[in-house]
């Protein structure tokens, strides 16, 4: 049973630009499935805010509806309680202590006594941000504040957790230290959808991703499943510099180059004979050959460009109305 699916979900904001209706999302069919990380990716207007607010009941669909754990009554307490969220720049009243704001939205899911104790410090604990429990937000690092943000999500112990741009305007060691944890409260059997424009965060801690552009789901898959295979990278001994016109004349593209050692990427669709035919021309000792697959970057360009191409009408006219 998926932890989230939607069925045909559909939301219209009905004069909302221009006295037009705006089409947010339309038949949206997603999956997530327990016990992954699951990258919800889009441009912005896209339609992924609009699609969290509708799983988690904040607004209401046109047609079509969500079920969590395969219950269609998302606004009942069982649910909620089964629920975490971190809204995209969320804000805390900073004259507060940390564990003042997690006692706060603990008792708002029902927590209290010894029960509510245990689980500020379970959470604090598991985010990195016990030491500072005692104090002030006000004193807290914008990395300290969304560790604070995740261990509210977490309060209630939830089985599925959606994040909304986690780990936007954090530092390269804060970002590692976030994703860590996101991969840890999947091992330890959490569900996580998360929507990030930080495209190689997701790749590094996603399993499945989906795409959406314009309120359509163009994609969706594991990383293995949507990735192309792209052309060949072709690790080689004895460059010269002196080489790189007759490699430009190939179609080969020098991506690296250090004393004599040097790599090469052959043009789209080489197979792997013409790379060995080209590197005895040249008179190039090979090291290695891999097949390079294209990045998630690359897959989301390519996905939103055809979307655009298929739809000009459409994609003319996006701007902030759906988010």
């Amino acid at each position: 049973m998926p932890a989230i699916r939607t069925f045909s979900l559909t939301k219209v904001y009905e004069g909302a630009r221009a006295a037009q209706d705006v089409h947010a999302l339309t038949d949206l069919n997603l999956e997530v499935r327990p016990g992954e990380i699951y990258g919800y990716l889009g441009p912005n207007g896209s339609g992924k805010t609009t699609t969290i607010k509708l799983i988690l009941g904040l607004i209401f669909p046109t047609s079509g509806h969500v079920e969590v754990f395969g219950s269609r009554d998302i606004g009942s307490v069982e649910v909620k309680q089964r629920v975490g969220y971190l809204p995209e720049g969320a804000y805390y009243p900073d004259f507060l202590r940390g564990e003042e704001i997690l006692r706060y939205y603990g008792r708002l899911y029902g927590l209290g006594g010894r029960e509510l104790d245990r689980r500020v410090g379970a959470v604090m604990e598991q985010v990195g941000i016990a030491h500072a429990r005692k104090r002030l937000l006000r004193s807290y690092s914008k990395g300290m504040r969304q560790r604070i943000g995740l261990a509210q999500a977490l309060i209630s112990d939830p089985d599925i957790l959606i994040l909304d741009e986690p780990t936007t305007g954090l530092d390269p060691i804060a970002r590692k230290e976030i994703r860590d944890i996101l991969a840890a409260l999947r091992d330890a059997g959490k569900t996580l959808l998360v929507s990030s424009h930080e495209l190689l965060e997701v790749e590094l801690i996603c399993d499945r991703v989906g795409i959406l552009f314009e309120g359509v789901l163009q994609k969706q898959g594991t990383l293995a499943e949507l990735l192309e295979a792209r052309d060949l990278q072709v690790e080689v001994d004895g460059w010269k510099p002196e080489l790189a016109e007759q490699l430009s004349g190939k179609g080969v593209v020098l991506d690296d180059a250090v004393g004599a050692r040097a790599k090469l990427r052959m043009p789209p669709g080489s197979a792997v004979d013409a790379a060995v035919a080209v590197c005895r021309d040249l008179k190039l000792n090979i090291i290695g050959i891999t097949p390079r697959r294209e990045t998630l970057e690359e897959l989301f360009v390519r996905v939103v460009k055809s979307a655009r191409q298929q739809n000009p009408a459409v994609a003319a006219a996006s701007g902030d109305g759906a988010k």
